[in-house]
């Protein structure tokens, strides 16, 4: 794959969501039938494989470390990534009390911390550096719809509240700003602390284990 050429190598990038998406989709339904409600959990690994290899061979340490400059612009773009992380803040309010346990606590932690650095560095910076040839806004909306649609077509083959349309919605928004605030800083470093809030936020394992489900799908 070394001697593939940067023009071809721009086009499997731009064609990659669509591997990992169906990848991530057929895991989870291969692992249901194994070990049910946690297919997530090997479904997460598959994916976090995958985003990490693209962003080895696509990007490189060099990108990495391009991604992790300090941010141009004003404050204004640090404020806007930051507040589009605290979407899910209701979730957080209405099921923080539900966990089960210390071990899903741990879960929920690491998820919130590993689960950003790699899904920035694919949805923000690999993708959005692949469309720099295109009109502005086809490359934000590429980007965050596939950002978006991921979540029902992964995650939310076992997880109820991740196949809610509010789901879609807001994932789609958060794509929309923080690619503009990639766009504009130049930086992932705001867009990775604002997506661990939400994470956090979301309750995200809870939801995985659909101990947390919106009460309009209960």
């Amino acid at each position: 794959m070394q001697h593939v050429s940067s023009q071809s190598r721009q086009r499997l990038v731009l064609l990659s969501p669509l591997v990992i998406i169906g990848v991530g989709h057929l895991t989870a339904r291969l692992a249901g039938g194994v070990v049910g409600i946690w297919a997530w959990l090997p479904m997460i690994v598959v994916v976090w494989g995958m985003f990490g290899f693209m962003i080895a061979w696509g990007g490189g340490g060099e990108a990495v470390r391009r991604w992790l400059q300090v941010p141009q612009g004003g404050w204004g773009w640090t404020v806007l990534a930051i507040v589009v992380g605290l979407i899910p803040a209701g979730v957080f309010i209405l099921g923080c009390k539900l966990f089960p346990s210390a071990w899903i606590v741990l879960a929920w932690l690491l998820f919130a911390l590993i689960n950003p650095l790699l899904e920035e560095g694919y949805w923000r910076g690999l993708l959005l550096d692949n469309t720099t040839n295109w009109p502005g806004w086809l490359g934000l909306l590429y980007s965050s719809f596939f950002f978006a649609i991921n979540h029902p077509l992964t995650v939310g083959v076992y997880s109820i509240a991740n196949r809610h349309p509010a789901v879609f919605i807001s994932t789609f928004i958060m794509g929309v700003a923080w690619a503009v605030v990639y766009r504009k800083t130049h930086s992932l470093r705001w867009t990775i602390l604002a997506h661990m809030l939400a994470d956090l936020l979301n309750l995200s394992i809870l939801a995985f284990l659909n101990i947390v489900v919106p009460p309009s799908l209960t």
